[in-house]
């Protein structure tokens, strides 16, 4: 008895349903193929929503049926993207399963470039460190000579040098929220690449060993990649809420913290 069930990897002739009776009312049916009626998948498999072109092969169809219930929310943002991505990929071979991802692969390796030059960036500001100083020259000093030439200048030094730190702040933050947003997209398309080959992965259970091992391989590289980008992503997010708050405590030290020591600088001097 010939299995009806279509394969990952058999785009042979497959058995033909007998035609259909014709539709008496003329009323259009929502999937209708002139030159193909496929059997009905059996009731396990949910019916798939997109409207797949009428040369899709079976395996298409079953592969968005198990993407659709195993990645039920990056279906629902990403149907035809999927869709396209099973076309490529399906017949699974051993050359195209061990080459899959590399685009999406090479995109995230030159975002991640970026994010880990504005985080090393950020640690040579040294924003702390200036504010400490500036606080220690603000406070009052002990001795004429002190209060009269060396802190007044040396304070004025602090003043100018926070400011242009509060700018180099503000614009790491704006910085580090576009090479979020660019890394946050490339690990899409990454983990759309992974979940196509986990759902070709269930389809060639089948399949030789060679080809299980390669896709699993792939899976894998494709899986440690995704980890790296949530770790960047976080990282740089923790780095960018820092400048913020940092950038905060700058301006509140330029408008707020030194006009009022000066007042009082003034006041203790008359």
């Amino acid at each position: 008895m010939t299995d009806p069930t279509p394969k990952a990897f058999d785009f042979g002739e497959t058995e033909r349903a007998p035609a259909a009776p014709s539709n008496a009312s003329g009323t259009p049916r929502a999937f209708s193929f002139d030159d193909e009626q496929t059997a009905p998948h059996p009731p396990s498999r949910p019916a798939v929503a997109v409207l797949f072109d009428s040369d899709d092969h079976p395996a298409v169809r079953d592969a968005m049926s198990l993407a659709r219930s195993g990645h039920p929310a990056l279906f629902a943002t990403a149907e035809q993207r999927l869709a396209a991505l099973f076309r490529r990929i399906l017949p699974v071979q051993v050359s195209l399963a061990a080459q899959w991802g590399d685009e999406p692969l090479r995109e995230q390796v030159a975002q991640l470039q970026p994010v880990a030059e504005l985080v090393r960036a950020f640690a040579q500001m040294a924003v702390p460190a200036q504010l400490e100083a500036a606080l220690e020259q603000a406070r009052p000093a002990s001795g004429i000579i002190g209060k009269l030439l060396r802190r007044t200048a040396t304070l004025d030094e602090h003043q100018r040098s926070l400011a242009t730190s509060h700018v180099r702040l503000l614009q790491f933050v704006a910085d580090s929220q576009a090479a979020a947003r660019t890394l946050e997209a490339s690990a899409r398309e990454l983990a759309l690449h992974g979940a196509v080959l986990g759902v070709v992965a269930q389809l060639a259970g089948g399949a030789d060993e060679l080809l299980r091992d390669v896709i699993g391989q792939r899976r894998s590289l494709i899986q440690q990649a995704l980890r790296q980008a949530e770790l960047s992503i976080l990282q740089l997010r923790q780095v960018e809420r820092q400048a913020a708050e940092l950038a905060g405590q700058v301006a509140s030290f330029l408008h707020v913290t030194l006009p009022a020591l000066e007042l009082a600088r003034r006041e203790a001097g008359r």
